[in-house]
């Protein structure tokens, strides 16, 4: 007598027959092996083969003698890029900005099609088979899988539908504080001032500051609006130098010390947004060269209609020196 199927493998089946119905994957898209459903879910080969079967006879799949499983129907080509920003993208000189700038610029250069869209434009439908490369993306509903630039998807299923090229901002906090001890001979009250408090890119920073220094830390936000409101406590603690969590708290923290007259103390940014180059900021560089250039192999093999599960790429912010 068979052996009664357990209920996590009937909640495996639920999910990829779920997914195959709402769109997750394109008509005459292949279809994930058995080898990949048995190594993703934790199952034995014979129980996926046994799956991948079932989900055929009841139409959702169909198999092509020495190819694989496909989803019924013809491949739709993908037109091109659909490149999804923030607003706040709009703001000149920011980090939102020249990424934006660089990706443009790439698409154009090797001829991809490419649309712009933000989050605070009218709501409508994602655009119909345009793959997706998302930076921050907000309120709009998201698609199933695409591009994350700058950030990695959360793990679980995410991870494997996703790809990313994201930053190590651990590693670069821990950077500026080297940068920051090597430049100030004398003292020791380092100051950080953080990002949102709740931001995890924040939280990095800060934290793999204070892996190297003893800091305290004065939270604000990301704008120079930011940074210039905080300006009376972080002056007020007469710090020998400030990490400050981008590169627009800097340009803040600069404005309010000339404005009071204050001798300003070192500072060191993040990300080498256009701002800092303009105020000579010494700044804990993004790579840009080597995330866009990820980025694009990504949008490439993704284009090619290259199957398979997420990859995740880290790239490693460096200082720019320019005290």
């Amino acid at each position: 007598m068979p052996r009664t199927r357990s209920d996590r493998v009937e909640d495996i089946k639920a999910l990829l027959v779920r997914r195959l119905a709402d769109g997750h994957y394109r008509p005459g898209e292949r279809f994930l092996s058995n080898r990949a459903v048995s190594s993703r879910y934790g199952l034995s080969y014979q129980t996926a083969d046994r799956l991948i079967r079932e989900i055929c006879a009841e139409g959702y799949l169909e198999r092509r003698a020495a190819s694989g499983t496909y989803l019924p129907g013809k491949t739709v080509s993908r037109p091109g890029v659909c490149l999804c920003f923030r607003a706040r993208a709009r703001l000149t000189e920011s980090f939102g900005a020249r990424l934006l700038q660089e990706m443009t610029f790439r698409l154009t250069r090797e001829g991809i099609p490419f649309l712009v869209v933000y989050d605070d434009d009218p709501p409508q439908e994602f655009p119909e088979n345009w793959y997706p490369v998302l930076w921050e993306w907000g309120s709009r509903r998201a698609p199933h899988e695409g591009l994350l630039l700058h950030r990695r998807p959360a793990s679980g299923m995410d991870s494997a539908n996703w790809d990313s090229v994201s930053v190590d901002h651990f590693s670069g906090g821990a950077c500026a504080a080297q940068v920051l001890r090597n430049h100030v001979r004398r003292g020791s009250k380092w100051i950080v001032v953080s990002g949102p408090p709740d931001d995890y890119r924040s939280q990095a920073r800060v934290a793999g500051f204070r892996s190297i220094l003893k800091a305290d830390v004065v939270p604000a936000g990301w704008t120079a609006e930011d940074g210039e409101q905080v300006g009376q406590t972080v002056f007020g603690l007469n710090p020998s130098g400030i990490f400050c969590a981008n590169d627009r708290i800097a340009e803040g923290l600069l404005r309010f010390s000339a404005h009071a007259g204050l001798p300003p103390a070192p500072i060191v940014g993040f990300d080498d947004a256009p701002i800092a180059e303009k105020l000579g900021i010494t700044t804990i560089a993004i790579p840009w060269d080597e995330l866009t250039q990820a980025a694009m192999n990504t949008v490439r093999q993704r284009l090619a209609d290259h199957r398979g599960s997420g990859t995740h790429q880290v790239v490693a912010p460096r200082p720019v020196i320019r005290w």
